[in-house]
């Protein structure tokens, strides 16, 4: 099965890696300040979205599988880069040149 890597959010990368980390939806969630059922949904459809099954759930919490390993890797390290990218655009030298509305004609 393709994935679809337009139905990939940013939010939801997020939630699996705060998953990962926490072995907890409900933690998770807290963490990613969304309800619980919020949170299940994301992940689903993120699953959903990847073909892939992410995590076991279970009475005791989450087990990542291979698959999640695999996507919590990944998406640890875009996170890392879009931070990167939201310090560098916060310096001093690109912030002191906004947007100008006249110089995109």
């Amino acid at each position: 099965m393709q994935f679809n890597l337009a139905r990939i959010d940013l939010v939801s990368l997020r939630l699996a890696v705060l998953c990962s980390e926490t072995g907890s939806l409900s933690a998770a969630s807290r963490r990613a300040h969304c309800s619980v059922s919020a949170a299940s949904e994301r992940l689903s459809a993120l699953e959903d979205a990847l073909g892939q099954r992410l995590f076991v759930r279970d009475h005791r919490g989450l087990r990542i599988t291979a698959a999640g390993e695999l996507l919590v890797r990944h998406g640890a390290l875009i996170l890392e880069s879009l931070q990167l990218l939201h310090g560098q655009l916060a310096g001093p030298v690109l912030a002191s040149a906004p947007l100008d509305s006249q110089d995109t004609e």
